[in-house]
């Protein structure tokens, strides 16, 4: 529960996992709630929708970026098993300080769920 307090995640609004065959929300911090009691639902279904037109395509996504006027969302392959979104509430922000960031938090996670294993 502690992976999503480090700095790795910036000024997010929101930052959630998937598991990646589901796309089901395994683990999720918002800093502010929503309400929309089936947010996680939808945005769940609209994955696995643009997922089945990739394998449609005979392709395979490992990250997505969408931007309106009031926010961006980056989504990206995070484990071997996991998806992670990460959603901001400024549009204008670097999408290379983003990308960044979910690599540090990969680094931490990895590192954490390493250590885990191994106690």
């Amino acid at each position: 529960k502690q992976w999503y307090r480090t700095q790795s995640t910036g000024n997010a609004d929101e930052v959630l996992l998937f598991e990646k065959a589901t796309f089901l929300v395994v683990a999720h911090h918002m800093r502010r709630e929503h309400s929309d009691p089936h947010r996680f639902e939808k945005i769940s279904n609209i994955i696995k929708q643009f997922k089945l037109s990739c394998n449609k395509m005979q392709s395979f996504f490992r990250s997505i970026e969408v931007r309106n006027s009031s926010f961006a969302a980056y989504i990206e392959l995070f484990t071997t098993n996991m998806y992670i979104m990460v959603v901001m509430s400024d549009p204008q922000v670097c999408s290379g300080a983003v990308k960044l960031n979910i690599a540090n938090a990969k680094r931490y996670f990895k590192d954490t769920d390493h250590q885990a294993a191994t106690m």
